[in-house]
């Protein structure tokens, strides 16, 4: 059975933790002996667990508050979808980000795919929100800044998190 996550109890209990998820950090960092493939299955295996508890259709917080970017295949495709030009599809959706990769995202949140706490455009949607939160992808422990400030928005971040502490033996220290 999924759970609806309490977006307000995440985003208070992430704030709660933010300096012990900072310390986390240094700990996978510089102290977990696990290897980096080690670290990338548990964490896969702990994503998968976690994220068979959580109905994201109950939550869409990362459709509420992350802009997602878009390529230019990103782009052409979802004009196409909605029967526009790639022109006409910036001028109504997107504004101009710095990355070349992904030169655009959209210019409110939330989304304004999102209808009624889905996706709308969702066979077709950007490749980013493809992958979002991106606790499929290799090398951890190199996006555990991302990851830490992903528990803010997301449910299932928070939780891979908080198991992850326990089962790798971090200790939380007192700040000296």
């Amino acid at each position: 059975m999924c759970m609806a996550p309490n977006l307000v109890q995440i985003r208070a209990l992430a704030k709660e933790k933010e300096d012990e998820n900072w310390r986390f950090r240094r700990f996978v960092k510089t102290e977990c002996d696990l290897d980096p493939d080690e670290m990338d299955q548990q964490v896969f295996e702990t994503t998968r667990r976690v994220w068979a508890g959580i109905d994201c259709t109950a939550c869409a917080n990362c459709c509420r508050e992350v802009r997602p970017t878009f390529s230019e295949e990103d782009m052409k495709r979802l004009a196409a979808r909605l029967g526009v030009s790639p022109q006409q599809f910036i001028d109504a959706y997107l504004q101009p980000t710095e990355d070349e990769t992904n030169p655009w995202e959209t210019r409110t949140t939330p989304c304004p795919f999102l209808k009624d706490n889905r996706c709308s455009v969702y066979e077709d949607r950007p490749t980013n929100c493809k992958g979002y939160p991106y606790l499929y992808e290799p090398e951890f422990a190199f996006r555990t800044m991302g990851m830490i400030e992903r528990t803010f928005t997301c449910p299932i971040v928070y939780e891979v998190i908080e198991e992850l502490k326990q089962s790798w033996g971090f200790r939380l220290r007192r700040r000296r």
